[in-house]
């Protein structure tokens, strides 16, 4: 597998609206939603919390990365998806004569945050959405790189997932959390290295954090306090799963 370099990173959780704010605990209580600002008009009055937390993360590493919206191919990662708008949907269909909202049902797919972002900034590049379990990061940047390696162009990857809604929250305890980073076949200017993605028989896991619980999402947070605190070392890329079996991992090391 190819080595590829991390140009740009973005994050937001609830009280944290960076990466670094993270990485530091700069926890801001007040900050409540992401600002999402790319989105104008009618689509930030119809975007969904996930759309608008994905989208901030992307902004942000694409920013940083000194890259465009308009034009960067993405991969978005989604465990559970816009799963709010399809129970909102499940609940119309059995009140009053049962018809379902369009926009519930045009934010309800998978890759709605993926639309919205290519729609408001008219990009036309490729892009992939995902979905994976426990095995998510791993998958979406495996597809990274791969696209990576035909193309060499930039791609930008999107992990995000909003708390878990009832009657699926079954007492666990998660925040919404994204994050995103900017990957590039060329080194100048990079942050960090990722190399040797792999399943590996045995290695280490990532460990649940108190806020995001098991959100398998949350996996890539280590992945993302290595990038902004170069560091090396090798980094799992997922949580503990029923039955065990392969793990995926990578290695990061410092950029230029």
């Amino acid at each position: 597998m190819m080595d590829v370099f991390v140009r740009g990173i973005g994050f937001f959780t609830p009280g944290f609206a960076s990466a670094s704010a993270w990485c530091d605990g700069k926890e801001d209580p007040a900050l409540e939603k992401p600002e999402a600002a790319v989105l104008e008009g009618a689509l930030r009055r119809r975007a969904t919390p996930l759309t608008r937390l994905s989208i901030e993360a992307l902004s942000q590493a694409v920013r940083m990365a000194g890259a465009e919206l308009a034009t960067i191919a993405t991969v978005w990662g989604t465990a559970h998806g816009e799963h709010t708008p399809a129970i909102k949907m499940l609940k119309m269909m059995k009140t009053g004569e049962g018809r379902v909202s369009p926009t519930q049902f045009h934010n309800s797919v998978h890759n709605t945050a993926g639309g919205y972002a290519s729609i408001t900034s008219t990009n036309t590049c490729g892009s992939t959405t995902l979905t994976g379990g426990s095995e998510l990061l791993g998958a979406a940047l495996l597809e990274a790189i791969c696209r990576i390696d035909e193309t060499q162009e930039d791609v930008a990857v999107v992990l995000g997932d909003e708390r878990l809604q009832s009657p699926f929250e079954f007492g666990a305890r998660t925040a919404d959390l994204a994050y995103a980073l900017v990957l590039s076949p060329r080194e100048e200017g990079a942050q960090a290295r990722l190399s040797d993605l792999a399943l590996e028989a045995e290695g280490p896991l990532a460990e649940e954090h108190a806020r995001f619980g098991p959100l398998y999402i949350s996996a890539g947070l280590p992945l993302l306090s290595a990038i902004a605190r170069g560091e090396a070392s090798r980094v799992p890329l997922e949580l503990g799963r029923p039955g065990g079996g392969p793990r995926w991992s990578v290695t990061i090391s410092p950029g230029a």
